[in-house]
C-alpha cells in the first residue's frame, strides 16, 4: 500500500493533467453542439429574411413588368443562389448535431 501512496504523490501531476485532458475534451465537444444549434438557428433567421426579401423583390417585378422578367432578373437569381447556400449550411450543420446526438444512429438506422 506504501508503494501505490508513493507512486500517487510522485505522479500526481500526470494524473491531474490527465484529468483536465479528459474533461476539457468533454467541454469542447459540448460546446462544438451548441455551436452548431447556435448557428443552425442563426441560418434559419438569415433564410426567413431573405425569403422575405425575394417575395418582395418578386412583387416589384411583377408591378413594374408584368412580362416573364423575373427569370431573367440578376438580383433575384442572386437571392435564390445564397438560399440555396443557406439551405445546405442548414443541412450540414443538422447532420452533424444529429451525428454528435445520436452516433450509433448513422443514416436513421436507429430503433426507438
Amino acid at each position: 500500500m506504501e508503494d501505490g501512496l508513493r507512486y500517487t504523490m510522485t505522479h500526481i501531476g500526470d494524473i491531474a493533467m490527465d484529468k483536465l485532458a479528459k474533461g476539457c475534451q468533454s467541454v469542447a465537444k459540448t460546446t462544438r453542439g451548441i455551436v452548431l444549434t447556435y448557428d443552425i438557428h442563426e441560418q434559419g433567421r438569415k433564410k426567413f429574411k431573405l425569403i422575405h426579401r425575394i417575395g418582395n423583390r418578386l412583387a416589384e417585378l411583377k408591378e413594374f413588368s408584368p412580362e416573364n422578367v423575373i427569370f431573367i432578373d440578376a438580383e433575384l437569381k442572386d437571392m435564390f443562389d445564397q438560399l440555396n447556400g443557406i439551405e445546405t449550411l442548414i443541412n450540414l450543420h443538422l447532420k452533424e448535431r444529429e451525428e454528435r446526438l445520436y452516433p450509433g444512429c448513422a443514416n436513421n438506422n436507429c430503433e426507438n
